[in-house]
C-alpha cells in the first residue's frame, strides 16, 4: 500500500511554532486515537479543513497556551490527512505519552457517529502501516483512544467502539 498524501502545514496556512519543538525519537510505540471535538461537524472539503485546522491550531496556542497544533496528524472527511506537528516533533495530545507515540486526531465530533470508512481506512490502512513500513512505528506497535490514557470521553463512544477492533488495539 502507497503512503497516503499529507497535505503538509503551509498549504493549510499554519502559523509557526512557538519556541523550539523537540525532536521526536523514531520508532515510536504507540498511536493515539482522538476527535477533535470542536470543530463539531466532519470538513469535507480541502477549504473547510483547512480551515478547521487553523481553528485547531488557534485553539491550542491561544486557549490552551501551547507551542502548536498539539496533534502529530489531523484526518479530514476529504479524503486526506494534514500535518500537525507532523513525524519528527513531539506533540501535545495525550499527556505524559507525547514521547511514545503519534497523536491522530479525527476532525469532528463522533460521540454517537462514525467519521466515514475512507477517513477510517485512510488510519488504519495507510497512514499505521505506511509508518511501519517507513521505520517511524514499530511492527508491534500499541493503538489507543485518547480515553484509555487520560479522563476525557475523547475519541467519542463512536469512534473508540470502532477502533477497538483495529490492529494493534489494547
Amino acid at each position: 500500500s502507497e503512503c497516503p498524501a499529507i497535505v503538509p502545514r503551509c498549504m493549510w496556512g499554519a502559523r509557526p511554532y512557538r519556541g523550539t519543538p523537540s525532536p521526536l525519537t523514531l520508532p515510536l510505540g504507540s498511536v493515539y486515537i482522538h476527535h477533535t471535538l470542536e470543530p463539531g461537524t466532519p470538513c469535507r472539503s480541502f477549504r473547510a479543513c483547512a480551515r478547521a485546522m487553523r481553528s485547531v491550531q488557534r485553539f491550542h496556542q491561544d486557549t490552551r497556551a501551547w507551542d502548536d497544533i498539539g496533534y502529530s496528524f489531523l484526518v479530514g472527511s476529504d479524503g486526506y490527512l494534514y500535518e500537525g506537528r507532523g513525524w519528527h516533533w513531539v506533540g501535545a495530545h495525550t499527556k505524559g505519552y507525547n514521547t511514545k507515540g503519534f497523536g491522530v486526531g479525527f476532525v469532528g465530533d463522533f460521540s454517537s457517529t462514525l467519521p466515514d470508512a475512507d477517513s477510517l481506512a485512510l488510519v488504519r490502512d495507510q497512514l499505521v502501516p505506511c509508518a511501519v513500513r517507513t521505520g517511524r512505528i514499530l511492527p508491534n506497535y500499541t493503538l489507543h483512544g485518547h480515553r484509555q490514557l487520560r479522563r476525557t470521553l475523547c475519541p467519542g463512544n463512536a469512534l473508540f467502539h470502532e477502533i477497538q477492533s483495529w490492529p494493534g488495539f489494547q
